[in-house]
């Protein structure tokens, strides 16, 4: 079922605009309805919310909060935290839900709302639409508002920020002492949390890019644009960099030498880790389809087999479940490790790599230097919002892309998929030369800006 408003990754769009405060204030409504008809306990519902450092988070704070408390939900505001803290949080805190306001590697001009159930989990898709089907029905939903003694309470709990911080340190059995590091935070939700747990592993830690003004998250820093931290790390002559996106569910590093160490390099060293250990289960793990041919190659050699699933972590997490694997990720670098949280996290991901590297002895460098990269290009291009929905059904452009496909097999291969969230289709290419890679892509992207601008 075509679901109106949420997409891949909760609700997103240009806040103000797509996601406007009478939407914002719908979806409060529903949620809290949602939850009050499910509720089993004696007291209230309670929902955990986070944020990010966007401008346009209070704004939508202010908007859902009232549609909750209206509904009679407390809210407990746990304010700038990684996603995956509010995730930790609501399961550990026994929560009714979850919600982090962010729309993690998006420009300033977006925002989002992510909804975790009790259980850590995204929310699955029958519930959506469940909440969905309220928003549309708003005037019955406002016969259950509730006023008095009985509305909900917001109430600033900044310091639960401790239990995510604990809950760190406690999936490692070392520190980092000797270890000079350099963090790049994106001004984003992870630049008071990633400080402090490196400082309190007592690792030699510069940060970078840790000053939100709510309009420079993401901007020419983090995981989407690195070049500062590589340039930090080789004059610092640090043992590695870390960089996280908006909402820190990402991780992307940068190796002693400067150069980038993606997601698919990052779980490799990790998965390592795990089976010397002894506790990389099934001595497999889950990645996508966009996964380089060369790391998927280097994890056979080393006696770990590849599972694939398609883009986005929704489907990484159902291929790790059907399988009862526990680590799995993107090659964007979200990482999820289900032996301790239930969904990606970045700063989880970044004291496991760091700890791999002491407990090996090694670089980084050393330790990904094996791995030999097919020449691997992605093109986003922009298209028509209209165009996008309907791409798939675009004779013309599939019949060129299985065309493509076609000849490319054995030497290559060719992934086209829209954004789950963004007016983009991105075309990937991977193949044995870069001459490969090039041509193919070339002809690719010219012929979605023909079909589909």
């Amino acid at each position: 079922m075509a679901r109106k408003y949420f997409g891949t990754d909760g609700m997103r769009g240009e806040a103000n605009k797509d996601l406007t405060i009478d939407l914002v204030t719908n979806l409060g409504l529903a949620l809290g309805y949602y939850l009050k008809k499910n509720n089993n306990k004696t007291t209230k519902p309670k929902i955990i919310l986070g944020t990010d450092t966007r401008i346009s988070g209070y704004m939508i704070r202010s908007a859902l909060a009232s549609g909750l408390t209206s509904m009679g939900i407390h809210i407990d505001f746990v304010g700038v935290l990684p996603t995956p803290g509010v995730s930790y949080l609501t399961r550990h805190l026994g929560a009714d839900a979850g919600i982090m306001i962010s729309a993690s590697h998006n420009p300033v001009k977006d925002n989002g709302i992510k909804i975790f159930s009790k259980n850590g989990y995204k929310l699955p898709d029958e519930v959506e639409e469940e909440i969905e089907g309220y928003m549309e029905n708003r005037e019955e939903m406002l016969k259950h508002q509730v006023s008095g003694d009985d509305l909900g309470r917001f109430k600033y709990v900044e310091d639960d920020m401790r239990e995510y911080l604990n809950f760190l340190t406690s999936t490692l059995k070392t520190d980092f002492r000797g270890m000079k590091i350099v963090v790049d935070t994106a001004n984003g939700a992870a630049y008071r949390v990633a400080p402090k747990i490196f400082h309190r592993l007592k690792a030699d830690v510069t940060v970078i890019n840790n000053i939100p003004n709510g309009k420079n998250i993401n901007v020419n820093c983090g995981s989407t644009h690195p070049e500062l931290l590589q340039e930090v790390v080789k004059v610092y002559n640090a043992d590695l960099g870390l960089a996280y996106d908006g909402d820190a569910d990402r991780l992307i590093a940068v190796d002693d030498k400067g150069n980038i160490v993606d997601g698919d390099l990052i779980i490799s060293v990790i998965a390592k880790n795990f089976q010397n250990k002894g506790i990389l289960n099934s001595n497999k793990i889950v990645t996508t389809v966009q996964s380089n041919m060369g790391f998927e190659k280097n994890l056979d050699k080393n006696g770990i087999g590849l599972i694939r699933a398609n883009v986005g972590d929704r489907y990484v997490l159902e291929k790790m479940k059907e399988h009862g694997l526990n680590l799995g990720g993107e090659q964007s670098g979200h990482i999820i490790m289900l032996d301790y949280n239930t969904t990606g996290d970045g700063v989880l991901s970044s004291i496991q790599l760091v700890a791999a590297i002491k407990e090996s002895g090694k670089k980084l460098s050393e330790l990904v230097e094996d791995i030999k990269l097919w020449p691997q290009k992605l093109v986003n291009t922009v298209v028509s919002k209209e165009k996008k929905q309907t791409w798939t059904e675009n004779k013309e452009l599939i019949d060129f892309i299985k065309q493509k496909e076609k000849e490319i097999e054995g030497k290559g291969r060719i992934l086209v998929r829209a954004s789950g969230t963004e007016p983009l289709i991105r075309v990937m290419v991977e193949g044995e030369t870069q001459e490969t890679v090039d041509t193919y892509i070339e002809a690719l992207v010219g012929k979605v800006k023909e079909l589909l601008l």
